[in-house]
């Protein structure tokens, strides 16, 4: 929490950059991935301009794969190896209250109560959308680079193999772009809450409003943490007039 506890630190601008290269090459990837299964689509002719003499579709959605391949290794080193990084990890790690937590909010949503549960750093929802994009990455990574480097492939596996590849890579790439496109987009900016944008993703700060309604167990923590921190600095205070006198 800042000085004046009036904003809360959500994002390093480690973690705004690594968001944000995320979620450029992410849509990259959608619309240059759903031009090769869709070519008639009107959105999809400038990409097309070229192809006949240079595969300008295909080249910037391999790059935009080795972008997010190489984020997403990135991503790994900074979970594991720096100390912001092992307390996410933590903090993501499915728990007990997660399923009290899922339980009271749709007790809420019935009616059944008259507030939803106060979420931790990170809800159950936020933690099973993170993982979800853990999983969907391997298995995009995996089977894109697998049709990419075909020839490479077919030694290893039969041919029928290559169609299933296809679908697999061509159906979680549907998952991604629904569970990112109507989950993602609204809670993060058509929500009404935090309409037009949350903008904790641009300068990482969280108001204590915007953190009451949506990590009110952290925020509580915080402030009890920083009341001791004032205590504590009260009683240093106090202990060096005393010698002084």
């Amino acid at each position: 929490m800042n000085n004046n506890q009036q904003y809360v630190e959500r994002w390093t601008r480690v973690e705004r950059y690594q968001h944000w290269i995320l979620a450029v090459s992410f849509i990259i990837l959608v619309i240059t991935g759903f031009a090769l299964k869709y070519p008639e689509a009107a959105w999809v002719q400038p990409l097309l301009l070229l192809e006949g003499h240079f595969a300008l579709r295909g080249w910037i959605h391999r790059i935009a794969a080795v972008v997010m391949v190489a984020l997403s290794f990135y991503h790994i080193g900074y979970m594991i190896f720096t100390p912001r990084g092992r307390f996410l990890l933590k903090a993501l790690a499915p728990s007990r209250q997660d399923w009290g937590d899922l339980k009271d909010n749709f007790r809420f949503l019935l009616g059944k109560r008259t507030a939803p549960p106060d979420f931790d750093h990170f809800s159950y929802m936020e933690k099973a959308e993170y993982w979800a994009l853990v999983w969907g990455t391997v298995v995009m990574a995996v089977t894109g680079f697998l049709l990419w480097f075909e020839n490479i492939a077919l030694k290893i596996f039969p041919l029928w193999m290559m169609e299933v590849f296809t679908v697999i890579h061509l159906y979680e790439a549907w998952l991604a772009m629904l569970a990112i496109f109507v989950w993602h987009f609204y809670y993060v900016i058509f929500n009404p809450e935090v309409y037009p944008l949350n903008k904790s993703m641009v300068d990482g700060l969280m108001s204590e409003h915007e953190m009451e309604r949506e990590h009110g167990r952290e925020l509580a923590r915080l402030r009890e943490k920083a009341e001791e921190e004032s205590e504590e600095m009260a009683q240093v205070t106090v202990n060096e007039d005393s010698y002084g006198k």
